[in-house]
């Protein structure tokens, strides 16, 4: 027999910025999970800043956690239940600071995820690096 995961739970953390706010809307839009929450620092964004496309559904089916991703506790709490976390967390800034919202905020997430049993997790990121000009590299 086949197991199949019945996935019902999905957290998105980082869900009021823009990535965050069309997976959000995406899982919604499934119909494959019974319950959509994220968490960020803020809760739930101002209105002018949800996507205008995205409003209706993001209002009123989105539960909106407003939290500390660094503390361990909250984490532990907050993640455990969750079928699906995907972690949409970003920031632009100096690159220690990039790392430590980018890159450590989501291994320490990903850490708990785990210690807590949630079945699946998920990291995008959208940024941009910078551009590199080939002609001048190719010397």
């Amino acid at each position: 027999e086949k197991f199949i995961a019945i996935m019902q739970r999905i957290l998105v953390l980082g869900g009021s910025g823009y990535v965050g706010q069309n997976i959000c809307h995406r899982a919604i839009a499934s119909g494959k999970f019974k319950v959509v929450q994220s968490l960020s620092r803020s809760g739930q964004p101002k209105s002018d800043a949800i996507v205008p496309s995205l409003r209706e559904a993001l209002t009123e089916k989105v539960e909106w956690i407003e939290g500390d991703i660094f503390d361990q506790k909250q984490r532990e709490e907050i993640f455990s239940g969750f079928d699906c976390i995907i972690s949409t967390i970003g920031a632009f800034g100096s690159n220690e600071f990039m790392e430590r919202v980018c890159g450590d905020a989501t291994i320490e997430a990903a850490r708990t995820a785990a210690d807590v049993g949630v079945y699946r997790f998920d990291f995008i990121l959208s940024a941009q690096v910078g551009r590199i000009d080939l002609k001048e590299n190719s010397r």
